[in-house]
């Protein structure tokens, strides 16, 4: 038995004792924060909008079994690394990698500091396993996709489909009216109206 990381949700760690760990298993990018107009993360230890700091990636397990996603890798289009994860990801479990922590692997780690560096005019996300050349996952998208607050993400949590959550910044017409949702399942209904800090302490 061992025990391992079960959930990151917006800082909050939880652990739960599991038996072996699979060696693979559907571990897939959720979501995408390629532009953010509001602070988003919750470990950059201030209150304050950084577009550098508050974009993030979420990545779920999907599968039956729990994952070792230590030295698995997050990449953009330029095919730098931006992020290096480590631990376990238990079955249904995500975390979620915001800009300001990718930075902090960067500099950890040698490489040039410059967060996840999500293009907002479109740019390709890839997740790669730990022998750094296995893509586990990729999605592309593209700047009307992600403008200002708008997340990509799959629709259902988890599932083939990728969708515009737009609650905060609708499109014309609306996508789906659905709110980002770091380290929470992808909403399955339209949201209703909420102020900013409201919807913030949902990830707190």
């Amino acid at each position: 038995m061992r025990v391992v990381l079960t959930m990151v949700a917006a800082g909050a760690v939880a652990f739960a004792v599991l038996g072996p760990v699979a060696a693979g298993g559907a571990v897939v990018l959720n979501e995408v924060m390629a532009d953010p107009a509001r602070d988003w993360s919750p470990t950059d230890g201030n209150e304050t909008y950084d577009s550098l700091d508050d974009e993030w990636v979420e990545v779920l397990n999907t599968g039956p079994a729990a994952v070792d996603v230590t030295g698995w890798r997050l990449s953009d289009a330029a095919g730098e690394w931006r992020y290096g994860f480590q631990g376990v990801l238990a079955v249904g479990a995500r975390v979620v990698v915001y800009g300001n922590e990718s930075y902090d692997w960067e500099e950890a780690n040698g490489f040039p500091k410059s967060g996840l560096s999500l293009n907002n005019s479109g740019d390709t996300v890839t997740l790669t396993a730990a022998d750094l050349v296995t893509v586990a996952d990729q999605v592309t998208y593209g700047s009307s996709q992600v403008l200002d607050d708008r997340a990509y993400g799959r629709l259902p949590d988890g599932g083939p489909d990728w969708s515009v959550f737009d609650g905060l910044n609708p499109m014309s017409p609306p996508a789906t009216g659905l709110l980002p949702s770091p380290g929470m399942p992808n909403a399955a209904s339209p949201v209703e109206s909420a102020s900013w800090g409201v919807i913030k302490a949902l990830f707190e």
